[in-house]
């Protein structure tokens, strides 16, 4: 089954580097594109069983806020970019990282197309708790984590996986909506985990605790205002902790990035393209749900909206495990961390 997936710069660098490929003037000079949704790669994943998916990333000209700030025109932007995958042969499109945010999380954009529509917030919620198991397995204390993000779908998807899982989990949140309370008072009653609700982020590190980053707007924490050892696993694009300033004294792993059973293939392109993002076999979870769902054929997993229910979560971990998808290091800043880096880390919160 063919895939296709929407890519956009996630910074102006990137921007520039998708103006090279589409020969647009305007994002050469780190302006919006005015060639709208281009073809950027041919692509083919593989697994070690020999099943194969092969699919398009097209791209769109638009930074992570301008997507945020002008939903309409975001949704047009991104109905374009499906239509192009699906004249290419694409038989479901994975919409990826903020362009999964607009729309009703991707409904009106599903809502249009021909082929089934996929946010890639499931795999992404995997890709955390995967992210979290790795930590845990190198050294990570067992003791309550704070979350950021809920009532989000991904975060909220990340929230019911760890209750159930037996994790104490703080969900952050000053002024929590009354069906976050409801859905809170109901996990503690299915347990074996729990979760109890605190103000801000400071209550979490104040205790020395992780905390999972996983908004869906991002930008809620700034780096200059971390304490000394924090520790966070930032899930997806838009990021959550803003790098307004260098701090090498705190850890920020970045908690979506899934190994792919082999390289991706692609040609020039994807190697450049690759090279440039850092994702050459360990790619966004996002991307990697639409190359999953269409290698196992499973376009009953696709998922738009805000709901990503635990039945779905466990189907994608065991696809992922069935064709060798999976979280198998930590990265931080596109590049893996170093054990002795995670060491300090993790001895500043023990």
């Amino acid at each position: 089954m063919r895939f296709g997936f929407i890519v956009h710069p996630l910074t102006p660098l990137q921007r520039r580097l998708y103006g090279i490929r589409a020969g647009d003037g305007a994002m050469l000079r780190g302006r919006r594109g005015t060639g709208g949704a281009q073809i950027l790669a041919h692509l083919a994943v593989e697994d070690p069983f020999g099943a194969r998916a092969e699919g398009v990333l097209a791209g769109v000209p638009w930074l992570p806020d301008e997507l945020l700030a002008d939903q309409a025109g975001g949704v047009a932007a991104i109905g374009e970019a499906v239509k192009l995958c699906i004249s290419e042969g694409a038989e479901i499109v994975g919409l990826g990282a903020v362009a999964a945010v607009i729309g009703g999380q991707g409904k009106a954009v599903a809502a249009d197309a021909s082929v089934p529509i996929t946010t890639g917030n499931g795999l992404t919620a995997w890709a955390a708790i995967d992210t979290l198991r790795v930590l845990r397995h190198q050294g990570l204390k067992r003791a309550p984590i704070g979350l950021l993000g809920p009532p989000g779908p991904v975060a909220s998807a990340i929230l019911e996986a760890c209750v159930l899982a037996g994790e104490h989990v703080r969900v952050v949140s000053a002024n929590p909506p009354r069906p976050l309370v409801r859905r809170i008072e109901k996990l503690n009653t299915s347990g074996p985990g729990q979760a109890q609700i605190v103000a801000d982020a400071a209550a979490v590190f104040a205790d020395r605790q992780l905390l999972i980053a996983a908004s869906s707007t991002g930008g809620r924490l700034k780096a200059s205002a971390l304490p000394p050892g924090a520790l966070i696993i930032d899930v997806a694009e838009p990021l959550d902790v803003q790098r307004d300033q260098p701090r090498p004294d705190v850890l920020i792993l970045e908690g979506e990035y899934v190994r792919l059973p082999r390289r991706l293939g692609g040609g020039v392109w994807q190697g450049f393209y690759g090279t440039v993002t850092r994702q050459r076999r360990h790619i966004f979870a996002c991307y990697a749900e639409p190359m999953l769902l269409g290698m196992s054929e499973r376009t009953d997993l696709c998922s738009v909206g805000r709901k990503v229910p635990a039945a779905r979560l466990d189907a994608l971990a065991d696809l992922a495990a069935t064709h060798g998808f999976g979280v198998d290091r930590l990265h931080a800043n596109g590049r893996p961390v170093s054990p002795r880096r995670l060491s300090q880390a993790l001895a500043a919160i023990s």
